[in-house]
């Protein structure tokens, strides 16, 4: 990779992962990234949003770095609905999720569950774009049993004046068991008239180099649960000179401390609490010693007093490491 290489990095939407608490605190403490997706907006069977969705997209909640707020629709009046209500809020740009894999999802036609249907998702964009005021990207996997779906996909993406389409090339049953098929998503590359973004197994930076090299007109990396697992890792693929040991023992310390002070105050009671934060363990476990015996501390956590102490004890094995 040449040194002057100046990667675009963006933090993909997780749920319950990549709230605007952990959103905001990211990106004070870590930085790197040029565009945070927001998990994604629904219509609920009562045409209503969820306050959490709500809460997770208002600006004031989601100041000091660049948000794409994410939207899962499967017909073009909540694809609509959706976007004005982003819109009046003053997102200038939204995503659509093609992607999600999860069988709560493409079972309602939501999601990767469109992508055996071309011609709907025609339908939608034409029906729904002369309609909105914001850009719009697009976030796809190659298909939902097949790979071969994304070719058919293609072609209609193509007919639209999209700022990204945004690839995962995993269909939706695999969720994220195996591998990435980047032969498929070179030719997927090949056929796209609008820009392209790579999202897969980015985790550390020889995985990027690796996959790099392979698609060098590629400069947009999407990466998710990479980043969740070492959140220093955009900066390290923009070469930014990382702090000492130490300082970053007490940078992930105040990275914990501000997720956990805020969800204190967000949730109600001490069984929310820890649940969310057993949620976050699962990925931040891996920036420990030993993951699996850093998680099993915090998942024995029953009330916040044994979470704090099992996490003063991971802290310290770290240190102890560290040393």
């Amino acid at each position: 990779m040449e040194s002057n290489y100046q990667p675009h990095i963006y933090f993909a939407p997780l749920q319950e992962s990549t709230d605007f608490v952990y959103r905001r605190a990211h990106a004070k403490h870590f930085g790197s990234i040029d565009k945070y997706f927001s998990p994604y907006l629904l219509v609920q069977k009562d045409g209503s949003l969820k306050k959490s969705h709500l809460r997770d997209t208002l600006p004031e909640n989601c100041q000091g770095y660049t948000l794409v707020p994410q939207i899962m629709a499967g017909n073009s009046a909540d694809f609509i609905f959706l976007a004005n209500h982003l819109a009046a809020l003053g997102y200038e740009e939204i995503n659509w999720n093609l992607g999600c894999p999860y069988p709560m999802v493409t079972g309602k036609g939501m999601g990767s569950g469109l992508l055996p249907q071309p011609e709907k998702i025609r339908e939608i964009l034409e029906a729904a774009l002369p309609r909105i005021k914001s850009r719009l990207s697009v976030k796809l996997r190659a298909g939902m049993v097949s790979g071969e779906e994304i070719f058919e996909v293609m072609p209609v993406l193509n007919d639209f004046p999209l700022t990204e389409v945004i690839i995962h090339p995993r269909i939706a049953k695999q969720l994220y068991n195996g591998t990435p098929d980047r032969e498929l998503f070179e030719k997927a590359l090949g056929l796209s008239k609008n820009p392209v973004v790579y999202n897969g197994d980015i985790f550390t930076s020889e995985d990027f180099e690796m996959i790099q090299k392979q698609f060098q007109s590629i400069n947009t990396w999407m990466i998710g649960r990479g980043l969740l697992k070492n959140p220093f890792l955009a900066a390290e693929l923009k070469g930014v000179q990382l702090p000492g040991k130490e300082e970053r023992v007490v940078m992930l310390e105040q990275f914990h401390e501000e997720i956990y002070s805020n969800y204190a105050t967000l949730l109600s009671g001490q069984s929310h609490l820890i649940t969310r934060m057993i949620k976050f363990w699962e990925y931040f476990c891996f920036l420990f010693p030993n993951p699996h015996k850093a998680f099993k501390r915090i998942k024995k956590s029953v009330n916040q007093t044994k979470y704090e102490i099992a996490v003063r004890d991971n802290f310290l094995q770290l240190r102890n490491e560290e040393e």
